[in-house]
């Protein structure tokens, strides 16, 4: 054999060697690929240690379970705690790298994941729940600006007819006015008030009481306590009155007649009591049209990127994964 073919056979040798030794470090190093994305076990566990709280609550909530030692990998239904909270995770994963790749086209970052780059090793597991909050919290920000930059480079594309039907199908969720709410409100100032005790008495017999407040701040008066009382509507009082009235009320139902106590400050307490409810009604489409451009476009892109997630392929070591406990 001439030394020609020697060099030959010993270069066709080695790069078969380099291959095989290619797919078996990629075999064997390989723990998750999501979308063409390696995926390491401690980004990996981010994800996986951000599903536990709800999953127990799930749980809980469907089967009446315990959170004990066991509880991961007893099986409920068709899976254990475990295995549904990896699926989640996985889920998880699929829309954040596919979101993540489209901020890389649109030049955004520079590759997928890189909110997690310098997120330190918190235990052992490599998971932090502040480590995820602040990627994420990277993450939206940057969405945010790729939704915007989606709007831009695309409203041209979008008919009136288009926008109208937006308008009509969804203003209801969107473009709402608030309901106007005519109230009576009868103040007093802290240092005005001598006896805070009997004061605070007077307070608590007439709340949740359906009497005038005219009336009540007379009787007041003549009691020594002197309130300022006035009639005022939800749009004018400039979130002074009514909006705590519903801040307080945790509720955005008003109920008409019904005296309550509203906190304006430190120093100032009010006595609100609804009078009257008018439906709101809609922002007229003219003034909000671009706002429905902006939300069109906004929904076809989050609609596209849950696509592409939906076909992202996934490969999995699932003998590394199965390893990958949830604590």
């Amino acid at each position: 054999m001439t030394t020609k073919k020697v060099n030959k056979l010993l270069i066709g040798l080695l790069t078969l060697v380099f291959m095989l030794a290619g797919c078996q470090a990629k075999d064997t190093l390989s723990f998750l690929e999501v979308a063409g994305v390696p995926v390491s076990q401690r980004v990996y566990q981010y994800f996986l240690q951000n599903e536990k709280a709800s999953t127990v609550s799930h749980y809980m909530t469907k089967y009446h379970t315990t959170y004990n030692e066991h509880f991961w990998l007893t099986k409920y239904g068709s899976k254990t705690p475990q295995q549904f909270a990896q699926d989640k995770a996985l889920r998880t994963l699929k829309q954040y790298i596919v979101e993540d790749k489209a901020l890389v086209t649109a030049g955004l970052i520079k590759k997928p994941l890189v909110a997690f780059t310098d997120l330190k090793k918190a235990d052992q597991t490599g998971a932090s729940l502040s480590g995820m909050a602040a990627a994420q919290k990277t993450h939206s920000a940057l969405m945010m600006r790729l939704r915007s930059q989606y709007a831009k480079k695309y409203r041209q594309t979008i008919t009136s007819k288009q926008l109208e039907n937006f308008y009509s199908q969804n203003k209801d969720k969107y473009w709402g006015k608030p309901n106007l709410v005519n109230y009576q409100a009868l103040t007093f100032e802290r240092e005005k008030i001598n006896d805070l005790g009997r004061f605070t008495a007077l307070v608590q017999q007439v709340s949740g009481k359906s009497s005038d407040l005219s009336t009540i701040q007379n009787d007041f008066a003549s009691k020594g306590f002197s309130g300022t009382f006035v009639m005022a509507d939800s749009s004018h009082d400039k979130d002074k009155y009514y909006g705590n009235y519903l801040r307080a009320s945790n509720s955005g139902d008003v109920q008409q007649g019904i005296i309550f106590i509203a906190w304006t400050s430190n120093e100032t307490m009010s006595l609100v009591r609804p009078i009257t409810v008018t439906n709101g009604g809609y922002y007229d489409f003219s003034t909000v049209k671009e706002d429905v451009a902006v939300k069109l476009l906004e929904r076809r892109l989050n609609a596209n990127l849950a696509k592409k997630a939906a076909r992202a392929v996934l490969q999995v070591n699932k003998a590394a994964l199965s390893k990958q406990k949830l604590s």
